[in-house]
């Protein structure tokens, strides 16, 4: 059996899920916001993490797997059916973890990674686990900077900032409007300390677009962070029906770039690498990690295991 097969062999038949679900598995949340469906049943995660989701709005069955939820602490290793885990700080805020599997098989060692700011902490092993961001594997917006938005305010100008998740609403929050009033969709409000009600500056969801809310909003500019194609397409009809709405892409603030990416897989001792995501990220990031000389694997989204996300 093939390393790589012996990975995704680990992944698929033990009995942890990392950001998804699956009957008589229990579930590792990496960062708030990276599962699509918060799925009830026996969960894993960050104290930070799970503290964080006790401020949103959750059902009483998700509440009730809350309440049940194992608290974990960075670099304290624990163990799930064959394989002893630990966690290691991501760089992004609530608690956000990168999650290392070492075995007892002796299978390959595995450090997951679901996103990753600048002070992300290294581990050896034999293959990362890596999922796509923009801010690294394309050449194209760069982060967005307080300095933009600013001019914008300036300007009195009504902007909806576009972004993925609870995570980026709260590094946008936080790097990009000091100072600066904004509001938030509620989806986001619990999370970001400062926000009101009423303001010229939106931290919108991805996939809120089309929302009422927002289309009672005056809007004259829209920034979309970290969109893949698909949703950059909805936004831009969104904003050709609402006329008058001016566009721009940036990438997410307080990520790593391609010289951190860099450093970071040389101190984890130059492993192999399993790359996931969306397709678009994901080939232009393997054309750049070959040329680093990395040996890399792609998962595509349309073949990947239930554990990808």
């Amino acid at each position: 059996m093939s390393d790589r097969e012996a990975v995704l062999r680990l992944l698929a038949r033990e009995r942890l899920c990392v950001d998804a679900f699956a009957p008589g598995r229990t579930t590792f949340l990496s960062h708030l916001g990276a599962q699509p469906r918060l799925v009830p049943g026996p969960w894993i995660a960050h104290r930070e993490l799970l503290m964080a989701l006790a401020l949103a709005n959750l059902t009483p069955e998700q509440r009730e797997s809350l309440a049940r939820a194992v608290l974990i602490d960075h670099e304290r290793e624990f163990g799930v059916g064959r394989v002893l885990l630990s966690t290691l700080a991501s760089g992004l805020p609530f608690g956000g973890s990168s999650l290392l599997l070492r075995p007892r098989s002796g299978a390959p060692v595995c450090l997951y990674t679901w996103a990753l700011g600048q002070e992300a902490r290294p581990a050896t092993c034999e293959w990362l686990l890596l999922r796509a961001q923009p801010e690294w594997a394309t050449e194209g917006a760069a982060p967005l900077t307080a300095r933009q938005v600013q001019a914008l305010a300036a300007l009195e100008e009504e902007v909806v900032i576009f972004v993925p998740s609870a995570v980026a609403a709260r590094q946008v929050a936080e790097l990009c409007l000091p100072g600066l009033e904004f509001t938030a969709h509620p989806r986001f409000t619990p999370h970001l300390e400062g926000a009101r009600s009423q303001a010229k500056i939106a931290i919108w969801p991805h996939d809120a677009v089309d929302g009422a809310s927002l289309a009672r909003r005056p809007v004259s500019a829209g920034i979309m962070v970290d969109a893949p194609e698909p949703t950059a397409a909805t936004v831009q009809r969104w904003a050709e029906k609402r006329g008058g709405v001016s566009l721009a892409a940036a990438s997410c603030p307080g990520r790593l770039d391609r010289a951190g990416l860099l450093a970071l897989w040389r101190r984890c001792g130059a492993p192999k690498i399993l790359l996931r995501g969306d397709p678009a990220w994901a080939a232009a990031g393997l054309s750049w990690l070959r040329e680093i000389g990395a040996t890399v694997e792609l998962q595509p989204d349309a073949t990947q295991l239930g554990l990808f996300v």
